[in-house]
C-alpha cells in the first residue's frame, strides 16, 4: 500500500468508522490486529497488518479469525486499552504510509494505534495520551537502520522522511523541469519519479507517467512528454485526497487472477475490475496474493515451527559435514602415530615437526614439542579411533537428517493442503512429538483424530486418503491389509491412497481414477499430469529411524495420472 491508497483507506475509515465503539480485540497471525468496531447498528471488522509481504489497513467483509496460539502481551494490552473505546478520528500525515487512529476509553483514555505500512519496516504501535509508546509489535533500537527509538515507556518517534526525495504536495513545474533535464536517456521515467518523489509508488509511478504521454514505460525522449503534461498528471494524483473522486480498481491478468490494485483508475494496465470501494480492491488483492485462508493463524503456526525445525537439521548437516573424514585422512592419522613411534629415536625433545622417510615419500609429520614421542603417537592414534567412528557413524546421521528434512516437506505439504483446525493440530502435534522442536513447557492437551477421506467408487470399492503424515501411516499400516492397492505421487510430499480390494482385482480404471486422486492430494497438484506410484502394501517397508508416514517401495509400477479432487473435497 502507497501514501495515495491509504489517503483513499483512511476516508473510508473516517466514513464508516469514527465514533464507532471497539467490541473485540483480536490477532490473526503474529503480525496483524483486527478490530471489531460497532457502527450504526452494524459491526466491521479492521484488519491492520505489519506483514513485511504484504503491510496493509483496511476493513474485512467478514469476521476476523484469531491465529495466534497464545495472547501476546501485545494482544493483551491492545484489548484492554481499546475494547470499549470509541474511535475519535483517522489521519494520514502528509504523503506518508503511516495511518494514526485515535481512540478514547472512558476509564483509560486516549490512546493511538499508529499503523506504519512501510513493507518489510512495518510495524503496529500502541501510544497513549501523551504520546509515549505502550506496546508495539516490533521494538527499534538507535543502532537499527530505523535510527530511532520505537520501546514502551519512551515518547512514540515517527519514521524519519525519506532522504533526497520531494514530498508530492510541495513538487512545482520548475522541480518536474529539473527533474527531467538530471533523468538520463533510456531510463524509465516512472524510476525517476519514484527515486525522487516522496510517497510514489511504482504503480502510481508508472499510472502517471501513462497519463502523460500515454505509454507507462516511457523515457524523457518520448515525443508526448512535456513538464506541463506531466505536472498536470501529477497534480490530478495529489488532489484525490482532498477532492475525492476515488475509482477503486483492480487489475486482472489473461487468467482473471488479480495482479495490482488502486484507489483510481488503473488506465496504464488492460484489464480492470472495478470495485465500491478501496477495501474491497484490497481483499481481492490480497487473497488472490496470500490465498483466501480462514485458517492462515493456524497454518502460520506450523509452518513457524516446520521452519524452526529445519534450521536446525540444516545446522546439523553442516556441522555433520565438518565432522566427516574420508578414509585416506582416517588412514594417515594411523601412520603418523606408527612412523612417529619407528622414529621415536630421532625425535630430539622440543622438537615440533618429524621428517619421516617411508621409502616411497618423505613425510612431515606435526609434533606437539610438549609431548615425547609415545604421547605424540597416542595423540594421533587416539584422533585416528575418533575420525574412524566418525566415518563410521556420520554418514548414517546425514541419512537421517535427509529423511527428517524429507518429513518437513510432507509436513509443510500436508498443512497446505489441511482445511479444518483439527487436521492443523494433528500435524503440529505430530511436529512437536517429534523432538524436532522444542516444546512449551506444561501438559500439552491431545488433538482430537482427524479421519481420513473416504471414497466409495461407482464399482463398489473403498478408497482411504491420508489427509497428513499421521493419517498416511495410519492408513497404510493399520487400515490396509497386504493385498491392498497403494498409491502415492512419485517423488513428491503427498497423501498415501489405498484401494481396498477385499480379495478382488481392481479394475485399472478404477487405479487411475484413484491415482488422480492421490495426484491431487500431493504437492504436484498443479501439473498437468503427475506419475504416479501404483504397487500392493505388501511390497512397501516401514524406513528403520523413519518418521511416520515414511515407507520404501520394494516393487511398484508407475502411471500418469491428471490430478482430480476426490468426490466431494
Amino acid at each position: 500500500m502507497d501514501a495515495i491508497t491509504l489517503a483513499a483507506v483512511r476516508r473510508e475509515l473516517d466514513e464508516t468508522l469514527t465514533g464507532g465503539r471497539v467490541q473485540a480485540v483480536l490477532q490473526p497471525d503474529a503480525s496483524s490486529l483486527a478490530l471489531e468496531i460497532f457502527r450504526d447498528g452494524r459491526r466491521h471488522w479492521l484488519l491492520l497488518s505489519a506483514d513485511a509481504r504484504a503491510s496493509r489497513v483496511h476493513l474485512l467483509a467478514e469476521r476476523a479469525r484469531r491465529g495466534v496460539e497464545k495472547e501476546t502481551p501485545f494482544l493483551l494490552l491492545a484489548r484492554k486499552r481499546l475494547r470499549g473505546s470509541r474511535l475519535q478520528r483517522v489521519l494520514q500525515p502528509g504523503w506518508e504510509r503511516l495511518l494514526f487512529l485515535a481512540f478514547r476509553h472512558p476509564d483509560y483514555g486516549d490512546v493511538v494505534i499508529v499503523a506504519e505500512v512501510m513493507g518489510r519496516w512495518s510495524n503496529l504501535v500502541l501510544n497513549d495520551e501523551q504520546g509515549d509508546v505502550l506496546a508495539s509489535l516490533r521494538h527499534f533500537e538507535h543502532r537499527s537502520r530505523t535510527s530511532r527509538i520505537v520501546r514502551p515507556g519512551h515518547p512514540y518517534q515517527p519514521p524519519p522522511p525519506q532522504r533526497g526525495k520531494l514530498p508530492l504536495d510541495v513538487v512545482r513545474e520548475e522541480d518536474v523541469i529539473r527533474l527531467l533535464h538530471r533523468t538520463p536517456a533510456g531510463q524509465p521515467l516512472w524510476k525517476a519519479l519514484v527515486q525522487h518523489l516522496a510517497g510514489l509508488s511504482p504503480l502510481a509511478g508508472r499510472e502517471i507517467v501513462h497519463r502523460a504521454t500515454g505509454d507507462a514505460h516511457a523515457d524523457v525522449t518520448h515525443p508526448n512528454l512535456s513538464p506541463a503534461g506531466l505536472m498536470a498528471a501529477l497534480d490530478w494524483l495529489r488532489a484525490l485526497p482532498e477532492e475525492g473522486g476515488w475509482a477503486p480498481t483492480v487489475a486482472l491478468d489473461e487468467n482473471d487472477q488479480p495482479t495490482a490494485f488502486a484507489p483510481y483508475e488503473l488506465t496504464h494496465l488492460g484489464r480492470l475490475r472495478y470495485v465500491s470501494t478501496i477495501s474491497e480492491a484490497a481483499q481481492v488483492y490480497y487473497a488472490a496474493m496470500l490465498g483466501a485462508d480462514s485458517y492462515a493463524g493456524r497454518r502460520r503456526q506450523v509452518f513457524d515451527l516446520i521452519e524452526e525445525a529445519r534450521k536446525k537439521l540444516l545446522g546439523r548437516r553442516a556441522s555433520l559435514g565438518e565432522q566427516a573424514v574420508g578414509e585416506e585422512d582416517v588412514a594417515r592419522l594411523r601412520a603418523y602415530g606408527e612412523w612417529i613411534l619407528s622414529y621415536a629415536w630421532k625425535i630430539q625433545p622440543g622438537d615440533s615437526v618429524l621428517e619421516a622417510d617411508t621409502g616411497e615419500e618423505t613425510l612431515t609429520i606435526p609434533l606437539d614439542p610438549t609431548l615425547s614421542p609415545s604421547e605424540n603417537a597416542q595423540a594421533y592414534f587416539a584422533r585416528y579411533h575418533k575420525a574412524k567412528r566418525a566415518a563410521e557413524k556420520v554418514p548414517q546421521l546425514l541419512a537421517q537428517v535427509d529423511r527428517d528434512l524429507a518429513w518437513l516437506e510432507q509436513l509443510e505439504s500436508d498443512a497446505r493442503l489441511a482445511d479444518n483446525t483439527p487436521q492443523l493440530e494433528e500435524i503440529r502435534a505430530a511436529l512437536l512429538d517429534s523432538g524436532l522442536v522444542t516444546a512449551s513447557k506444561g501438559k500439552r492437551p491431545r488433538p482430537p483424530r482427524s479421519q481420513p477421506i473416504r471414497v466409495t467408487t461407482p464399482e463398489g470399492f473403498e478408497a482411504l486418503i491420508g489427509r497428513n503424515a499421521v493419517q498416511n501411516e495410519r492408513v497404510t499400516w493399520k487400515m490396509a491389509g497386504p493385498e491392498d492397492v497403494w498409491l502415492h505421487a512419485q517423488g513428491v510430499p503427498g497423501s498415501h491412497v489405498v484401494i481396498r480390494s477385499e480379495g478382488h482385482e481392481v479394475p485399472e480404471d478404477v487405479i487411475i481414477q484413484a491415482a488422480g486422486w492421490a495426484a491431487w492430494r500431493s504437492q504436484a497438484r498443479r501439473d498437468a499430469k503427475v506419475p504416479v506410484i501404483v504397487t500392493q502394501r505388501k511390497h512397501l517397508r516401514k524406513i528403520k529411524g523413519g518418521r511416520p508416514g515414511q515407507v520404501r517401495v520394494l516393487r511398484h509400477r508407475t502411471v500418469m495420472a491428471r490430478p482430480e479432487p476426490p468426490p466431494g473435497k
